[in-house]
């Protein structure tokens, strides 16, 4: 048996090291931060648990989910807030009560309609089209008897409480689009 000779280190590195990139003896550099070596065990912790959580919401609320309310409810509000204190400061208190009246018709329609839905969706998915239905002539009626009894030239100023049913529609259905879209909901069950 011959001992080999030790083989000499390359230019910035240890004895028998090559480059990979150059096939010279030398170190190697290093991957960039993020980047998997060879290895070396890769933590996917932070992974694993956001897959369990959608995991988890789609098959506890799945399509009857009221996730999107908090979201709808928040920037309703706050365009009411930013409403209201245009209207306060350019019409008065009566601008003011009709931008309240008119933000709190359309969070309570668009809420009223949603915890119906969902609620019959997840006992009896095959009455949803009956139970929007009727939501929806329950709504039309409360809205009418709202207008009918609310004089015009009254403390509300009606155009106000127009003005913010109409922002707060916009507010809510665009609220309401970006939680669909950027909600993560498997469509097949993982486990």
């Amino acid at each position: 048996m011959t001992a080999e000779p030790p083989s000499k280190p390359g230019p910035g590195g240890r004895p028998g090291e090559m480059k990979p990139e150059t096939g010279k003896p030398g170190r190697a550099k290093k991957p960039p931060a993020g980047v998997p070596r060879p290895g070396v065990p890769v933590d996917l912790t932070k992974e694993a648990k956001a897959a369990q959580a959608i995991a988890d919401r789609s098959r506890s609320e799945g399509i009857w989910s009221l996730g999107h309310l908090r979201l709808c409810l928040t920037v309703l509000i706050a365009g009411g807030l930013v409403l209201g204190i245009v209207g306060g400061l350019v019409s008065g208190l009566g601008a003011v009560l009709g931008v309240i009246l008119g933000t709190v018709i359309v969070g309570g329609f668009f809420t009223f309609s949603a915890v119906v839905i969902a609620w019959v969706g997840k006992t009896n998915p095959k009455t949803v089209m009956v139970a929007a239905l009727f939501a929806y002539v329950i709504k039309v009626l409360v809205l009418g008897i709202v207008l009918a009894t609310m004089p015009i030239d009254g403390p509300i100023n009606v155009r106000w409480m127009a003005g913010a049913i109409g922002l707060g529609l916009f507010l809510w259905l665009g609220a309401h689009m970006r939680y669909v879209w950027t909600l993560k909901l498997y469509y097949v069950d993982p486990g």
